[in-house]
Order: structure tokens, then sequence, then C-alpha cells
């Protein structure tokens, strides 16, 4: 059991009786304090039907609405422990799914919430929060356990002298959900950030002391790299470039070749013979095919920044068509 001592006073705080009106008075009066994460609609949200399947009650202890999930949200406040808690959202889930469109009317217009339009709210589901003195251990497994575990939230509490509230997420803690999102977007940017340095490191090793090579084809793949189409692989002999239904090989050289280019890049575009006479054609008539990197046909040989924008253009012009 719990026990909080005052540090102040020198003395245990004891533990006092609530009901359950006082509890949904202090959690609907207080609820940004409490549950910032959601919208609350109403306290005692009532309409004609039957919530339980025992029983005629129409009403809800407090309807609130989740924005990120865009889910309605049904708080269920139990003085003591709580029983049955399957048969309740089960319960709760047909009584919102059979009512959803007066529901959602009420809580627009009667209760001016702040919803989105109504075919964008998730009517195959809601989320359920328990809040309750205790739980059986079986309970708290078999939500824990269960495939819809997250939209069932169980949280204790315990009720103070002086007005002190104590509540306690027994799963889907907002603060825990908030530190594993965090986490996921740090892996995810660690990975992205790890991935371009594997990737610029393995091209900058093939084109080493190649600078301008280095220089012009970061400008290439960065223009062709603008969707999850794009591939890059560093091979023993060549640079690899894939997007969509196109590919080229690539090698770099320091200007000292013959063609006096930084850049070798071969590519199957027919349209690269308009560059003139960088471009190369490997299939000579009545010839075999000229031998080179790759087995694309045309040799583009690329010296300046200029004509490689002008290569570029024709890519972008053909991976459009």
């Amino acid at each position: 059991m719990l026990k909080l001592f005052s540090t102040q006073s020198k003395k245990l705080i004891k533990v006092v009786d609530k009901s359950e009106a006082e509890l949904n008075i202090f959690l609907s009066e207080n609820w940004n304090d409490f549950f910032p994460q959601y919208t609350f609609i109403k306290s005692e949200f009532s309409i004609e039907g039957n919530v339980r399947s025992r029983g005629t009650s129409g009403r809800i202890d407090i309807l609130a609405f989740n924005p990120k999930t865009n889910k309605f949200i049904v708080f269920e406040l139990k003085k003591n422990k709580d029983k049955n808690i399957r048969n309740q959202v089960s319960d709760y889930k047909d009584y919102i799914e059979d009512n959803f469109s007066q529901i959602y009317l009420m809580s627009l217009q009667t209760y001016k919430a702040d919803l989105p339009q109504f075919d964008q709210i998730s009517q195959e589901s809601i989320e359920v929060v328990m809040i309750a003195k205790s739980y059986s251990s079986t309970d708290i497994e078999r939500v824990k356990k269960s495939k819809s575990k997250n939209l069932t939230t169980l949280i204790r509490y315990i009720w103070f002298e002086n007005e002190l509230l104590l509540i306690d997420y027994i799963n889907n803690d907002p603060d825990d959900l908030i530190e594993k999102e965090n986490a996921e977007k740090l892996r995810k940017i660690k990975n992205i950030i790890d991935n371009k340095k594997s990737l610029y490191a393995d091209v900058e090793a093939f084109l080493y002391g190649k600078e301008e090579a280095q220089r012009l084809f970061k400008i290439f793949y960065q223009a062709l790299n603008t969707s999850k189409e794009t591939t890059l692989e560093v091979q023993a002999t060549k640079i690899k470039v894939g997007v969509k239904n196109q590919s080229f090989s690539i090698q770099g050289y320091a200007g000292k070749t013959g063609r006096k280019c930084y850049l070798l890049i071969n590519t199957d575009i027919n349209e690269v013979v308009d560059l003139g006479s960088i471009v190369d054609d490997r299939i000579r008539p009545g010839r075999k095919k000229k031998g080179s990197i790759g087995n694309e046909r045309y040799e583009v040989f690329i010296t300046t920044e200029e004509e490689l924008m002008k290569f570029i253009s024709i890519i972008e012009n053909n991976l459009k068509s």
C-alpha cells in the first residue's frame, strides 16, 4: 500500500474516501492537468439507450476524444475495485457504434467540442480509460496481453486528505509513450545518418583523390534521389545508380583522361545523343558493342557542371515520360 508523508507537517497523510461523483468533478475541473492529450467533451454524458448489456443506464462517466487517433474515449470511474473489464469495454464499443451519429452531433453542437469532420473520426473502435482504486491481477494481465491493449488504459487512484489525488498508470502511460516515440524518432534519424555516412564513405573511397569527381557525383545523385525508388551500390569497378526503370554505371577520373572528363556515366537513355560530342554510342554499325564499365549503351563524358545539369535535365524528362 502506498503511503504519503508530509515533510512539512512531519506526518503521514491519511487516505480518505471519496465518491465517484467527487472524483468525476475533480478530474473534470482539472482536466488539462491530468489529461492534456485528450479533448474533454462532457462528464455524465447521457443519451437514450443502454450502455451496459445488463441494466438501463445511458450515462457515460466522462466522454472525451483523442485527436491523435481520431477516436472517442470513454472514461469509466470506479470507487472500488473494477470488475468485468472485458465486458464493459465491449459494451461501450457497441454503445458508441450504435449511437455514433447522435454522440457526434451532441458533442459538436450541444457541448461545442473541437472535433474533426464526421468522416475523419474512427467508427471501428473506441478507447476506454478505466479509473479505479484497484484491479485484479488477472484483469491487468488480460489487458496487457490483449491485441487491443492500446485501446484500454487502466489507472489506479488513491485519495489523500488535503485534496491530494495520486494516479498511477498501470499501462499506456503517456510519458512512457512519448519516450518511446522520441526513441523511435531518434533511432530512425540515427539510421538515416549512419546510412548516409556509410553511403558517402563508400563513394568517397571509390572516388578517392578525385575531388571534382566527388563533387559532380553528389550533384548527380542528389538530383536523382528524390524518391524511394533510387538505389546506390558501390561495386569494385563502378558506382551503380538505379532509379525507376533506368540504370547508370559511373566511374570517376581526375580530368587527365583522353576525353578530359571527371565523370564517365553510362546510360540507356537515347535522348543523350543531343549532348553532342561528349556522348559515345557503344553500338557501332557492323561492329561489336564497345566495351565499357557497364551494360548501358551510351557513354557520357562529364567535364563541367553545366554539362552535368543538361544531362540531368534529360534524365528527369525521361523519368517523367
